[in-house]
């Protein structure tokens, strides 16, 4: 069976999620989810209406001397959600998750979300990495990714923004030049 782009889930619900100012009272949850269920999970919450946010990205894979490229969750194992205490039973109720986190700072989730989803919808390479890295922090001042704070390090000769989600310590890294940053 051959699946399509179209067979996955957007990966954010609705698409304006974070051009919107954040005035809404719901508040952010982590989904932790059962193995390889954060798409069917994602799928179930945009039947309901329900706002999500999980980052996808392409991997490439060899399969019987062939290479293919498939669509998985940056992040295994976890799905953001906004909604109510009625809306997370809701997806309690699913029978996908193994834990749902309540999450402390809430704007700093969103701003860690909303440049993690900028970045993701550039396609470039984007890798997980070690959440805790030394390195300069910087504000990105020109190209696609203007505006985004992270830490820069180096890695195999090469300069990367490194962007860490702290709800669920973890992070995700890009490519960038020493030149579209400037040190805070």
């Amino acid at each position: 069976m051959t699946l399509t782009i179209s067979d996955n889930p957007p990966s954010c619900f609705p698409e304006d999620l974070f051009s919107r100012i954040l005035v809404t009272t719901s508040p952010w949850w982590v989904a932790r989810t059962r193995s390889r269920q954060e798409k069917s999970l994602a799928w179930e919450l945009r039947n309901r209406g329900m706002a999500y946010y999980l980052p996808l990205v392409s991997r490439p894979q060899k399969n019987r001397q062939r290479m293919r490229t498939s669509i998985v969750p940056l992040f295994n194992g976890y799905l953001f959600f906004r909604g109510s205490d009625q809306d997370r039973y809701e997806a309690i109720k699913t029978g996908r998750l193994a834990q749902v986190l309540p999450v402390a700072d809430q704007e700093r989730l969103h701003n860690e979300l909303a440049a993690l989803a900028q970045i993701t919808t550039t396609r470039l390479d984007l890798e997980l990495c070690d959440f805790m890295v030394k390195g300069q922090r910087v504000q990105i001042v020109a190209g696609p990714f203007e505006g985004l704070v992270g830490i820069v390090v180096k890695q195999k000769n090469k300069q990367r923004l490194v962007l860490q989600i702290e709800a669920i310590r973890q992070a995700a890294a890009v490519e960038i030049e020493l030149d579209q940053a400037r040190p805070i």
